[in-house]
């Protein structure tokens, strides 16, 4: 199983010396997480506790779907209108 390293630090591992950085992966059987289990927590937790919630771009069949309408374009504050530049225009 993978674990996740949660803090940067520097270690000797069978005499060989080695840095392990905030979201390395090591193996869990790595002699560099012996003594060491809690700078590391499983790949599976920590993607639980990164879930986001995924909005659907649909409503279910039945179900209204929110719409936003869209705001007003109000001139800018020099009151000139908005540039067409970067819009395929000559100017």
């Amino acid at each position: 199983m993978a674990l996740r390293c949660k803090k940067s630090f520097a270690a000797y591992a069978n005499g060989t010396p080695r840095v392990v950085k905030t979201g390395q992966l090591v193996s869990d059987d790595d002699p560099i997480v012996t003594g060491r289990e809690a700078n590391f927590e499983s790949v599976d937790d920590h993607l639980a506790g990164r879930r986001l919630r995924v909005e659907q771009a649909t409503a279910d069949p039945g179900e209204p779907r929110d719409l936003t309408p869209p705001t007003a374009v109000t001139d800018n504050a020099g009151g000139s209108k908005p540039s067409r530049r970067g819009r395929g225009s000559s100017k």
